[in-house]
C-alpha cells in the first residue's frame, strides 16, 4: 500500500472511530485482568463506610452509564439513589449536608470545569466522593478522594465508544465489590465484545436496508437480572 493510499485509507470517514470501537475487547480484558483488583479495593473501603445514599454526577454518555449504576446499587444494593444537578451547587450555591453520602462522578476526561467544581463542594459538605475517569491525572480524579481509572487508553473520536463501554464494566465491578462479589459473571465480556465485531458484515447488509429511512422508532426493556435458572 503506497502512503497516498495509506493516508486516504487512514482518513476515510469514521475510521478513528471504528478503530476504537475495535479495540473495546481489549480494553475489557484490561479492566478485568488489571484494573479489577483496584476497583474491588476501592468498593471495600468504601462499603466500610456503609453510606446511606448515592448520588450521581456525570453528562452526555457518562450520564447512561451513571443510570445503569443507579440500576445496579438500587437493585443489588437497596441502596437509594438520585442523579444530580450540578448547577444547584456551582451556580446556586446550595450548601446540602453530605454527610455519609457517595457521590460518584463519571466522566471519560475527568477534565469538565463544572464536574470538578460540583464534586470538589461534595467533598467539602462532607460526602464520601469517587471518579470514575479514563484520565488518571485529572483535575476530578485530583479533587476527589477515591477514583477508579478505566484504562481504555487515549479516545480520538469525538462519539465515546471504548471509554463508554469501559466506564459500564467498571461501575459494574465496583457494585459486585459493594456488595461482596467478585464480578465473575463479566469474564464473558471480552469474547463476546469480539463475536459481536466479528458480525460487521452482517451488520452492513442489515444497516443498507435502512439507509434511507426518514423516521425510526426504537424499542428496548430496561435493565433486568436473569434468574438462578437462567443464569445456569
Amino acid at each position: 500500500m503506497s502512503a497516498t493510499t495509506a493516508a486516504q485509507h487512514h482518513d476515510r470517514p469514521g475510521q478513528i472511530m471504528a478503530g476504537e470501537m475495535a479495540e473495546q475487547p481489549e480494553v475489557l480484558r484490561r479492566i478485568l485482568e488489571e484494573g479489577a483488583p483496584r476497583i474491588r479495593e476501592v468498593a471495600e473501603a468504601i462499603a466500610a463506610r456503609q453510606p446511606r445514599f448515592v448520588l450521581l454526577t456525570a453528562r452526555g454518555t457518562s450520564d447512561n452509564a451513571a443510570l445503569y449504576t443507579k440500576y445496579l446499587l438500587e437493585v443489588r444494593l437497596g441502596l437509594p439513589c438520585g442523579l444530580t444537578s450540578m448547577s444547584t451547587t456551582t451556580a446556586y450555591g446550595a450548601k446540602p449536608d453530605l454527610r455519609d453520602v457517595l457521590v460518584i462522578t463519571v466522566s471519560q476526561s475527568g477534565g469538565s470545569p463544572d464536574l470538578v467544581a460540583s464534586t470538589r463542594a461534595a467533598r467539602e459538605a462532607g460526602a464520601i466522593t469517587l471518579a470514575v475517569t479514563n484520565n488518571a491525572d485529572s483535575p476530578l480524579a485530583e479533587v476527589s478522594e477515591y477514583h477508579i481509572d478505566v484504562l481504555a487508553g487515549e479516545e480520538k473520536a469525538l462519539p465515546a465508544t471504548k471509554t463508554y463501554t469501559a466506564e459500564l464494566l467498571a461501575l459494574y465491578l465496583f457494585v459486585e465489590g459493594l456488595d461482596g462479589g467478585d464480578g465473575a459473571a463479566a469474564k464473558v465480556l471480552p469474547d463476546l465484545a469480539r463475536q459481536i465485531l466479528d458480525r460487521q458484515e452482517e451488520v452492513r447488509t442489515l444497516a443498507g436496508r435502512y439507509r434511507f429511512a426518514e423516521r425510526m422508532v426504537l424499542t428496548s426493556r430496561g435493565y433486568g437480572y436473569p434468574t438462578a435458572k437462567e443464569a445456569a
